[in-house]
């Protein structure tokens, strides 16, 4: 009884582990923007990102994310299409990926925004 209990811990704790080392969420500041990004998920063929607006105006908000490997070299490139997120809120985007794939750009090391 002991054994077959600490196999399903160990099972338990590796499962764990395993998922964890899956999730990849990116978050950080927007350059030349008064905006942040936060909890971007990613598939195949396209990708959701929460971008926040912290000020008092309302802005309008579309480019281009650019995936980049510890090198600089592009490996993929998200579109995400121009919409108005309200002051003091956040919105969730939806976009598609132009250059590359969503599995690529889980192995990038720096994020770029292109407008």
């Amino acid at each position: 009884m002991k054994k077959g209990f600490s196999f399903a811990a160990m099972l338990f704790a590796v499962l764990i582990l395993v998922g964890t080392s899956e999730a990849l969420i990116r978050d950080g500041a927007i350059r030349g923007k008064r905006l942040s990004f936060s909890a971007v998920s990613y598939t195949f063929k396209g990708l959701s990102v929460t971008i926040k607006n912290p000020s008092k105006y309302n802005v309008n908000f579309g480019g281009t994310m650019i995936f980049l490997d510890r090198n600089y070299r592009v490996i993929a490139k998200a579109e995400l299409l121009t919409a108005k997120i309200k002051r003091r809120s956040s919105r969730r985007y939806k976009g598609f990926f132009s250059y590359g794939t969503g599995e690529e750009a889980k192995r990038a090391r720096y994020l770029e925004w292109e407008f």
